[in-house]
């Protein structure tokens, strides 16, 4: 058969669609569970960590711009920000000209709590890559730049 038959394209949506249901299950099995369980350890969901890693190297946001970046409404914010802050992880405070906006940026105590997630989930990936023989790591870093040049090429084409 020719190159690009429906054969090929056939066989090529299938194996793409048996990669993407294969990283999806890892994903979701392997890494929320392990992250679930030392977030629990530190008294923390993943939605409030998800929470604090958007508030970090952004410098304050007002409650309604990370409500928009967490794609939840204003009042779910509220209320996780209330549970961090009861944490010593977040701070609030009111905007000197406009006293009806709130400024929320993370404490130290906060930062620390995003180090140490980033920290764990090195140290996941590390005991999984180290179970990974040297031509697994290898074919694993050819993927990875397929998927890179990939990403790449589907940002710099306009969204139809």
């Amino acid at each position: 058969m020719a190159p690009g038959t429906t054969a090929q394209t056939s066989s090529h949506g299938l194996l793409r669609e048996q990669a993407m249901e294969g990283l999806d299950r890892l994903a979701c099995r392997q890494w929320r569970q392990g992250a679930t369980t030392h977030m629990d350890r530190r008294g923390l969901s993943l939605h409030q960590l998800h929470l604090l890693r958007s508030l970090q190297g952004v410098g304050p946001l007002t409650v309604g711009q990370l409500a928009e970046r967490l794609q939840v409404s204003m009042p779910s914010a509220s209320l996780m920000l209330d549970r961090l802050e009861e944490q010593g992880l977040t701070a609030r405070t009111r905007d000197a000209e406009d006293r009806r906006l709130v400024h929320v940026q993370l404490t130290e105590k906060g930062e620390a709590e995003v180090r140490a997630a980033a920290g764990f989930k090195r140290e996941v990936v590390g005991r999984v890559l180290a179970r990974f023989t040297q031509p697994e790591l290898e074919s694993l870093l050819t993927v990875l730049g397929a998927v890179e040049r990939a990403l790449d090429e589907l940002l710099a084409d306009p969204v139809p």
